[in-house]
């Protein structure tokens, strides 16, 4: 189990889906909001959007460079976050 979980191409695909379902979950929501008829009672503006899309992409490449053994695990999963961190941060200025 040790080993599993000290396997950087393991940890390098997790990241990589972790970073893939935050892009396609923000180009879902900007698909919806500029293609269909739903009304939403809070849309985020295109800016913010995009700006996560982007973080996505780069926590991407930050899970294969992982991956493929260029980065450590334990500072890719910090890059990770961090850029999560931000994201979250970003949002919570903007909704409020």
């Amino acid at each position: 189990m040790d080993k599993l979980l000290n396997s950087k191409s393991i940890n390098g695909i997790i990241q990589v889906i972790a970073s893939l379902f935050w892009v396609w979950n923000f180009v879902e929501l900007l698909y919806l909001y500029h293609y269909t008829d739903i009304l939403f009672n809070f849309m985020y503006p295109n800016w913010t959007l995009v700006l996560f899309i982007l973080m996505g992409l780069i926590g991407a490449l930050i899970g294969s460079s992982v991956f493929l053994k260029k980065k450590k695990i334990k500072n890719g999963y910090f890059l990770l976050i961090g850029l999560f961190v931000i994201g979250l941060i970003i949002n919570l200025i903007v909704v409020s």
